[in-house]
């Protein structure tokens, strides 16, 4: 029985081992349509800071030719290395498509930022889209809609309701979305170390984005989720 036991704990530390030898997974950031590096590059900011998760720009991908959303986010899907956990893709298509589409079991989820950004300034369709990358980056390591008035994942009807909302995790859907991150594998960052070493050096001149070499679920339409219950 004692050599059994050894012999499990043995197989159980050389899993460990394996584990611990892959390498770390990081989500993609992807554009479709005609999308600013600029702003891309200030929602890819936004999600690495209020998720703690690497967010890794990936080759831009053609917008479907209607325009269409899900046929846009499975090519991306598509797209995906070995080292990407799933990809999140900023769209320009036109306004009669929805404001953003997540399929967590095909690993995509698509913000239409022409919507997003209808009649607002740059700012506040930065903190939309970023609020929006929140909730899809959440629902592809499987979390759930949050009941809590303060939380970015509480339920919304419109747009226009993000703009009243938190622009972050309330902490327990923080400490769960980190949980579940490091359970598959994705590369968590320092962020006060990060926001130190921006401070530090100071204003950088936008380049191109890093070279990224370096079972199926129904469509989730994020704009008119169900009311929260009484």
């Amino acid at each position: 029985m004692k050599k059994m036991w050894m012999m499990v704990l043995a197989g159980a530390f050389a899993a460990g081992l394996v584990r611990a030898e892959e390498p770390p997974r990081v989500f993609a950031l992807a554009t479709a349509g005609d999308v600013e590096f600029e702003l891309a590059e200030r929602i890819r900011n936004y999600l690495e800071e209020y998720t703690g998760a690497a967010v890794r720009f990936t080759e831009p991908v053609d917008l479907a030719e209607d325009g269409n959303l899900e046929v846009t986010g499975r090519a991306a899907a598509e797209t995906l290395k070995d080292d990407e956990f799933g990809i999140v893709v900023l769209a320009r298509p036109t306004t009669d498509q929805p404001q953003g589409i997540c399929l967590p079991h095909e690993r995509f989820g698509i913000l239409n930022l022409t919507r997003l950004g209808q009649d607002v300034e740059e700012d506040r369709l930065v903190r939309r889209a970023g609020q929006d990358g929140l909730r899809v980056m959440s629902m592809l390591v499987g979390m759930s809609p949050c009941p809590f008035p303060l939380c970015v994942l509480t339920y919304f009807n419109q747009t226009e309701d993000l703009d009243m909302m938190s622009g972050n995790f309330c902490p327990p859907c923080q400490d769960r979305f980190t949980r579940l991150a490091r359970e598959e594998g994705i590369l968590l960052i320092d962020r006060e170390a990060r926001a130190a070493a921006a401070v530090a050096a100071g204003p950088v001149e936008a380049g191109a984005p890093e070279d990224p070499d370096a079972p199926p679920a129904e469509a989730i339409p994020m704009p008119e989720p169900e009311p929260a219950a009484p």
